[in-house]
């Protein structure tokens, strides 16, 4: 199988690939800085799509392994943030409005007034600065729920009429979500990276709310901020064979004003393109050691 070794430097990551096409330079989360390669995804598959396969129970079955849009920034660019009721782009005071001292984002973007936020959420979005005190990402620590689903490479879906199952090429991570009616996790489970998550159906539509969340991430790799006690509502609509409709709505009172969301087309990936190893530890972990790689320490508190 071919592998994937990753190597990061403070304000970039590289990935070499074996026995493979090429893969572009990255950025601090691990995606491609320019277009093409795999973490693009590969060219969709080319005959006409048939009606979306389905479920023993009858519900759409989301199985198979999607390009799943990579998405660095979630308030702008491609699939920006909108906001829910009208799908529309938000309206937001002092849109676009640079900070006095020019503080940069975890892509090297200059940062600006770029979603609702409270005074709390503003203060976080300001002070990230992944440069000099580290980034989780670059240390080889779960990316979160949505950082994961932001990232390029691609995702298998596993899905039973009881569960799903994000297989992720990044980091070779996963993420179970029970889809059960009733079904409960137990009360002391602790908070976790990529929170905890239950499905539910709306007619075809399967929605995926997860919390739970341990604080540390960052909705993507720009850096933008979430409390602790986000909800991430997550939906999938399966409308071909080689289509899902994809959207996220961040829902985090703490750090944001108002409820506001991406949406995405997920894109089947063709039988060749299979789901590759990736291992971020193999070359971060000598870099952290030696220097070379910030080291990043979890915040005293989280609130």
């Amino acid at each position: 199988m071919t592998r994937l070794i990753l190597f990061a430097g403070a304000t970039a990551l590289f990935v070499v690939v074996t026995l493979a096409p090429p893969v572009t330079a990255q950025g601090a989360a691990g995606a491609p800085a320019a277009q093409g390669g795999r973490g693009r995804g590969a060219a969709a598959p080319t005959q006409p799509a048939g009606p979306a396969p389905r479920l023993s129970n009858g519900k759409p079955d989301l199985s198979g392994h999607w390009t799943n849009p990579y998405s660095p920034n979630m308030a702008g660019g491609r699939g920006g943030a909108v906001d829910p009721k009208t799908r529309q782009p938000l309206t937001i005071a002092r849109r676009a409005e640079k900070f006095p001292d020019d503080p940069r984002d975890g892509q090297g973007n200059i940062k600006t007034f770029d979603l609702p936020y409270t005074e709390w959420g503003l203060k976080q979005w300001r002070t990230y600065d992944p440069v000099n005190d580290g980034d989780y990402a670059g240390n080889c620590l779960p990316f979160g729920m949505s950082r994961s689903i932001n990232s390029p490479h691609g995702t298998q879906l596993l899905h039973h009429p009881d569960a799903l199952a994000f297989l992720f090429e990044q980091n070779t991570w996963h993420h179970w979500v029970p889809t059960t009616a009733g079904f409960k996790w137990p009360e002391d489970l602790p908070p976790t990276w990529s929170g905890t998550s239950t499905g539910r159906w709306d007619g075809d539509t399967l929605v995926i709310e997860t919390k739970n969340f341990n604080g540390y991430t960052r909705l993507d790799t720009a850096g933008h901020p979430h409390s602790k006690d986000m909800v991430l509502i997550n939906t999938f609509l399966r409308t071909d064979a080689n289509s899902i409709q994809h959207t996220v709505t961040v829902r985090d009172p703490k750090t944001y004003t108002q409820e506001w969301m991406n949406v995405r087309t997920w894109t089947k990936k063709p039988s060749t393109d299979v789901l590759m190893e990736y291992s971020c530890d193999e070359n971060n972990l000598p870099g952290i050691v030696d220097g070379a790689i910030k080291l990043w320490k979890a915040p005293e508190s989280v609130d």
